[in-house]
């Protein structure tokens, strides 16, 4: 049986396939093949060492450039809306529509599938990047975190899961974790102070079947104080 587009009249063709009652051409002259949760986004971005702050994490790059590569890859995904119908949303690429830096426009590619016809589709987004100084930088500089979880010998993407989870549902923990840095053989994340770590720490070995082991340091003194830096090490049984 025949399908028609409300809109337009159109019969559905394999160019032009009708999807609840309308047809491609007419979802794209509507704009409703694909949304954008926002057009205008704002990442902290390191004047020392270019890193790009995206979620909770600190990706390193090497300047706007990669800073707006990384955005691209690993926050746009998220913001992405498929209208009814549409199957398989895809970014293909990008390109920059003013000069990489602290304001910059780009304009997303997308492929995606309505009623098994693919299309293309592309949106303009506005970048804008402010300048501060990150937490690696900030701790680099004083080394006034006081604990640090180091993980070990586990999957770099169960753990990477894993602290994302626990990071959206607690959000005291988010706030004093100052960094997540990864190294050749597992992860290490910085604390603002001990009890944070320690919780973080029993949550991730209850998950991940780990041992826990303490140690402290010496860190110098505060207010006339000894200051003693936690480590906290999470590895195999």
């Amino acid at each position: 049986m025949a399908r028609y587009c409300v809109y337009c009249g159109a019969e559905e063709s394999r160019d032009n396939p009708v999807v609840n009652n309308v047809c491609l051409k007419c979802r794209i002259k509507r704009n409703e093949l694909v949304k954008l949760k926002e057009t205008q986004l704002k990442f902290d971005f390191c004047k020392i060492c270019g890193s790009v702050k995206i979620g909770y994490k600190w990706v390193s790059t090497n300047g706007f450039e990669e800073a707006i590569n990384a955005i691209v890859e690993k926050y746009i995904p998220t913001i992405i809306v498929s209208g009814i119908g549409v199957e398989n949303i895809s970014i293909t690429g990008y390109e920059l529509k003013s000069m990489a830096s602290w304001h910059t426009v780009i304009n997303i590619k997308m492929k995606g599938v309505y009623g098994g016809k693919e299309f293309t589709i592309d949106k303009d987004i506005e970048l804008y990047l402010n300048p501060v100084k990150c937490p690696r930088c900030i701790m680099f500089d004083s080394r006034e975190f006081e604990a640090v979880i180091q993980i070990r010998g586990f999957s770099m993407k169960k753990i990477a899961k894993l602290i994302d989870r626990e990071l959206r549902l607690d959000n005291r923990l988010a706030r004093d974790l100052i960094e997540v840095i990864e190294t050749g053989d597992g992860v290490n994340l910085y604390f603002f102070n001990h009890g944070a770590a320690r919780k973080l720490a029993r949550k991730l070995s209850s998950k991940l079947g780990a041992v826990i082991h303490e140690s402290y340091e010496v860190a110098g003194t505060r207010s006339g104080k000894q200051r003693a830096r936690l480590y906290i090490s999470l590895k195999p049984r």
